[in-house]
């Protein structure tokens, strides 16, 4: 199966060779990480900088390669199944495709913060959709070779947009059972317009879209929000994408319910990745790319726990860790993209997070303790803890704005 772009991933073969394990030399893409590491944690995203997913659409996630010419695909996580039936192109009399890789998930993204921006079922293609692809540092207008950006998005946004998904919920009681469906057309109605030739024309000028209802009422109901900073960094893996969107929702409901967070390895296998085959090879490309998004979003604690006689292998994700919209709310968010943190049940209030050593405390968190605690010396606080923290014998996942990640030790 073909991929999306060079480099996305494809699954391990037995062959592989182990790597060296030598360290190469911090680079100049490393440092830029490192500062944009740093900046991500301590300032507030823009509204310009905030996006969304749809919850249902972390649950289960679009496939990483190329499925070929199949008249439909499905992944199920527990009672949940994804499936995504291709359109039709009457006038070839071929199938379009499934949408698949990295450039529909990030059009779904788009898709979903202008639907919480404007409220509104039809979006303009034109400036909108250039602009954030252009923010992640891709381009609909330019690079037109067989694995030119343009190229790419103008294929997947046929793809995605003649899609149909489906969302279907199963449920049993014993001898009792039930099953739910949701059948969406992603854009009904659209018109694609775009110049060949004329490299220095307006991108997508005048081109539009109107998602179907269902879908609109859908994206609505449970957005989960997400920082374009993180994904601009993680935008040439399929897969970490669909880890950065999963650990930060994880992220934000153990923060809101102050227990950590546990994934298991089957599950997140389910979840994003069964093309993967073999769990261990998912595990290990999956424990790449989680590196790789803590370089930028250092605010996620994860603990590796292996898997003991009466425990599974997976992931906990610490209540202590900060997803990438804060919990005090942006200032500068516009009333509409309030409203729509609220819908996605954002805390409005502050909790202490405190950051394991050497990570720079967020402002927004230390003013709240200060709030909380006017006596203590939020740093001092931290300095503590960080000496406890020390002490936890558990595996943890390395960042480098930090010596470790410890998450909290706690029981199902």
């Amino acid at each position: 199966m073909s991929d999306d772009t060079p480099n996305e991933e494809k699954p391990d073969t037995p062959d592989d060779k182990p790597k060296t394990g030598k360290k190469k030399p911090t680079g100049k893409r490393q440092q830029r990480q490192a500062t944009a590491a740093a900046k991500i944690y301590t300032t507030l995203p823009t509204s310009e900088e905030m996006a969304f997913q749809a919850r249902e659409l972390i649950l289960c996630t679009l496939p990483h390669s190329d499925p070929g010419d199949v008249p439909a695909w499905s992944r199920t996580n527990g009672n949940l199944t994804l499936g995504i039936q291709p359109g039709f192109n009457y006038k070839t009399g071929t199938s379009y495709g499934i949408p698949y890789g990295i450039i529909p998930r990030l059009i779904l993204v788009w898709m979903v913060t202008e639907i919480i921006r404007t409220r509104s079922r039809q979006l303009s293609l034109g400036n909108s959709l250039s602009e954030f692809l252009e923010k992640l540092g891709l381009s609909s207008h330019t690079g037109r070779g067989p694995r030119g950006d343009a190229r790419r998005v103008r294929e997947q946004m046929e793809r995605l947009f003649r899609a149909t998904i489906s969302f279907e919920y199963s449920a049993n009681d014993g001898n009792r059972g039930g099953r739910a469906w949701l059948d969406m057309k992603i854009a009904p109605d659209g018109f694609l317009c775009w110049d060949k030739t004329d490299q220095e024309q307006k991108p997508l000028w005048g081109s539009w879209i109107e998602v179907g209802e269902k879908f609109h009422k859908a994206v609505l109901s449970a957005p989960s929000p997400l920082d374009i900073r993180v994904l601009r960094h993680i935008k040439d893996s399929s897969l970490g994408i669909d880890l950065y969107t999963i650990l930060n929702r994880e992220a934000f409901c153990a923060m809101k319910n102050g227990k950590p967070r546990f994934l298991a390895w089957e599950w997140l296998l389910e979840q994003t990745g069964n093309e993967y085959g073999r769990l261990d090879n998912f595990r290990n490309k999956a424990l790449e790319q989680i590196e790789v998004i803590l370089q930028v979003h250092p605010g996620l604690i994860i603990t590796v726990q292996k898997g003991r006689k009466g425990q599974q292998s997976g992931l906990w994700i610490s209540n202590l860790s900060t997803p990438s919209i804060p919990p005090e709310k942006p200032r500068d968010i516009p009333p509409r993209l309030a409203t729509a943190a609220e819908t996605a049940n954002i805390p409005m209030v502050g909790l202490p997070s405190t950051p394991p050593r050497n990570r720079l405390l967020n402002p927004f968190t230390v003013d709240h303790f200060r709030t909380l605690y006017p006596n203590l010396d939020p740093y001092a606080c931290k300095a503590d803890f960080d000496a406890w923290q020390e002490k936890l014998p558990l595996k943890t996942i390395p960042s480098p704005l930090s010596h470790g990640c410890r998450g909290v030790d706690a029981a199902k």
